[in-house]
C-alpha cells in the first residue's frame, strides 16, 4: 500500500480561491497564485503517484487566533496534489479528514497532508 506525505503552507479559503470574470468564466485569484508558487517551493522530490481510492488527513496548524473553518482549506490542498500528480484527480478520495493541529504536531502556517491508498 503506497503513501504520501508533505508539509505546505496554510491553505487560502475556497472563498479566496477564484474570481468570476465577465465572459462567464473564473480564474486564479493573485493570493491563490501566490499559494500555489509557495506550495511548489515545499513540494518534495520523491513525488508518489497513488492509484485507485485515497484516504487523506490534513492537519492545519492554525496561522492566528481568527475564528475560521477548516473545511475550507481542503480544495486548495487537494488540486495542488493533483496539480503535482501525487493522484490522477481529486476524486479519488474516498475518506477524508481535516483537522486542526496541536502546536506539538505541526506549526502554525503550515499544513500536514498524509495520503495512503485505500484498501
Amino acid at each position: 500500500m503506497k503513501s504520501f506525505s508533505a508539509i505546505l503552507p496554510f491553505p487560502p479559503s475556497v472563498n479566496n480561491l477564484f474570481l468570476n470574470v465577465t465572459r462567464g468564466g473564473r480564474v486564479k485569484t493573485a493570493k491563490y497564485r501566490s499559494w500555489e508558487k509557495e506550495a511548489d517551493a515545499m513540494k518534495p522530490e520523491d513525488i508518489v503517484s497513488l492509484q485507485g481510492d485515497v484516504v487523506a488527513v490534513y492537519v492545519l496548524g492554525r496561522p492566528d487566533k481568527r475564528r475560521r473553518d477548516c473545511e475550507n482549506c481542503s480544495k486548495a490542498i487537494s488540486d495542488t496534489l493533483t496539480r503535482w500528480g501525487v493522484f490522477s484527480d481529486d476524486s479519488q478520495i474516498v475518506d477524508i479528514r481535516l483537522r486542526w493541529g496541536r502546536a506539538d504536531e505541526i506549526k502554525p502556517g503550515q499544513c500536514r497532508v498524509e495520503l495512503v491508498e485505500a484498501a
